[in-house]
């Protein structure tokens, strides 16, 4: 093989590293905020892995109300009708959640609760 086509390939190999690390700081850095209300009719209990013992499925609204059906695991049942923030990233799915007041949630998202 000669060097020229040795350093072809060297050069391929660092920018297919270089797209790939870029994707992959990207999905993980851009994290979409839903909004929830537990509703615990709709938990499930699961196989226990880690610390996640259960299984919700609930609908969701981003900033502008648009809706969209968000399934996370927790490792307890969450308080009946509390309201959470949800971290969405976009290949993980939820990454985080904490517990907010209504007074808290976008205003499209307060007038989806208040119908």
């Amino acid at each position: 093989m000669t060097s020229k086509k040795k350093i072809g390939i060297v050069l391929v190999i660092a920018v297919l590293a270089i797209i790939f690390m870029t994707v992959a700081f990207l999905t993980t850095q851009t994290n979409t905020d839903y909004y929830t209300q537990i509703d615990n009719r709709w938990v499930t209990d699961i196989a226990p892995h880690g610390a996640m013992n259960y299984k919700y499925t609930l609908v969701a609204y981003d900033d502008s109300g648009n809706a969209k059906d968000i399934t996370f695991e927790t490792s307890k049942v969450l308080t009946d009708d509390a309201y959470l923030c949800l971290k969405v990233a976009p290949i993980r799915g939820v990454v985080t959640w904490a517990e907010v007041q209504f007074d808290e949630l976008p205003s499209a998202v307060q007038e989806k609760y208040n119908e």
